[in-house]
């Protein structure tokens, strides 16, 4: 294989001579033999990187702290690296080990080494375009990779937000549709009160349209990065004016409204944020979890069931069984929420494992993160399409399991006390009576006005 040979602080090193990369991410690629993605193959935080180095660039060339002919180069190779042209270069691990230096340098030396191409070069000549002394000038590891992964986070988190909001449009349109199926509501999986499932769909509607907003709300505070903190929040290393540069530049190449943070060491220190937008992750999973049992509890049977709604057919659920069909879009939604929640509690170690002036574990954040996101972004979408937007309720069945409780009990207890009204429950439970059939016997309920209470029960001011 042909190689080239480069020397850094460690001494000389072989690098593939078809490669863009140099000696650093070498060296990561020796260290960090992780089974995991790598950066290539995380085309939003390439982008972020790229936009931020590009930004960068430009800041330097305007404050006369870097020749034109370079930063016109590590500009046109940035705006390769940001379509997806140079993704083959990026190696290092999602998952390495240094704190994020090895990311960094293995996008550095790809920057330079495309820049070097650009200027007639050859890759490997440091001296016209350097990885550190160009292409990271006035940057740092400590304040480029946070503020990459907030806005890699917030572009995912566009597309997480918006299946989100197919899930809510979807409970919407059900409540809608089922706003006149009569059925008994439970509380601990017992009977209790009649309620229409337009009622149940409003009520998961709500709270999948509260989650969207909060993810929204969260996902906002993304923007507000420490670019310009260099190592630990100084700024030292940096040119004056090099942080309202770069942030200018930066808004103009994103179109995102980005803002420093108030306080530079805060924002090196702590990865707060990031735990709060998780954690509005896996809220939003564990409400789509708790629906989609209970769509498994409201569709199991269908003759040994509850059998009140049908989910739609999308595979046969046994090998063995034939013509047996699971709930696996439902079974689906709810691994969703399990994989969020453990991915939250793994991004809570890591914020909290920082030390001193830096968190060094915001890969473990970046990973599971991205992980969370991607999964929402295809586990919601099918939730909604290939689940909740097929369900068709059984009417009959819901006004045969209604009519055999007592769900209707509560509505005689203003006229005849509760004392009373228990004691004609109990009787129906005792010799396996329908509740309203005792109370018709009993003249308490006439049988041609069953619908009315039952419509009358359900109204809610």
């Amino acid at each position: 294989m042909n190689s080239r040979r480069e020397i850094d602080s460690l001494g000389q090193i072989s690098v593939p001579a078809d490669k863009l990369y140099g000696s650093n991410t070498v060296r990561a690629m020796e260290n960090f033999p992780i089974s995991d993605r790598v950066l290539g193959q995380e085309p939003t935080l390439v982008k972020a990187l790229a936009q931020i180095k590009k930004a960068g660039a430009l800041a330097n060339t305007e404050l006369n702290r870097m020749d034109v002919s370079v930063g016109n180069a590590l500009v046109e190779a940035c705006e390769e690296m940001i379509a997806g042209q140079l993704n083959e270069h990026l190696v290092v691990p999602i998952l390495e080990g240094s704190g994020g230096t090895s990311t960094n340098l293995n996008v550095n030396e790809v920057l330079a080494n495309r820049a070097l191409q650009i200027l007639g070069r050859s890759p490997g000549d440091y001296a016209v375009v350097h990885p550190n002394d160009h292409a990271n000038h006035g940057q740092s590891t400590n304040d480029v990779l946070p503020s990459a992964i907030k806005l890699a986070c917030y572009y995912l988190g566009q597309e997480a937000k918006s299946s989100i909001g197919l899930v809510a449009s979807a409970l919407e349109k059900k409540s809608v549709e089922f706003s006149e199926v009569y059925r008994l509501g439970r509380t601990c999986m017992q009977d209790a009160q009649p309620m229409t499932l337009g009622q149940a769909f409003a009520g998961y509607h709500a709270v999948i349209d509260r989650a969207a907003s909060r993810v929204g709300d969260q996902q906002q505070r993304l923007l507000t990065i420490p670019l310009g903190g260099t190592a630990i929040g100084t700024g030292l290393g940096s040119a004056p004016g090099f942080q309202k540069a770069v942030f200018k530049h930066l808004r103009e190449i994103s179109g995102l409204p980005v803002v420093p943070v108030k306080n530079r060491f805060d924002g090196m220190q702590n990865l707060d944020e990031f735990q709060r937008f998780s954690a509005e992750l896996e809220t939003a999973t564990g409400a789509m979890a708790k629906i989609a049992k209970d769509f498994i509890l409201l569709s199991s049977g269908p003759a040994g069931g509850l059998a009140e709604i049908s989910l739609p057919s999308v595979q046969p659920g046994s090998s063995i069984m034939p013509g047996k069909v699971n709930p696996v879009i439902a079974m689906s939604t709810i691994q969703l929420a399990q994989i969020v929640h453990g991915n939250h509690c793994c991004i809570v170690m890591a914020c909290q494992d920082g030390m001193l002036e830096i968190n060094h574990y915001e890969h473990s954040v970046a990973s599971r993160l991205f992980d969370s996101l991607h999964r929402i972004s295809e586990i919601a979408e099918t939730f909604a399409v290939r689940c909740i937007d097929g369900i068709a309720a059984d009417k009959s069945r819901s006004i045969d399991n209604l009519t055999q409780s007592f769900a209707l009990a509560t509505t005689l207890v203003p006229k005849l006390g509760y004392s009373a009204v228990s004691a004609i429950v109990k009787e129906s439970v005792n010799t396996k009576r329908a509740f309203l059939e005792v109370a018709i016997e009993r003249k308490l309920i006439a049988r041609d006005e069953v619908l009315n209470i039952i419509k009358s029960s359900v109204w809610v001011e």
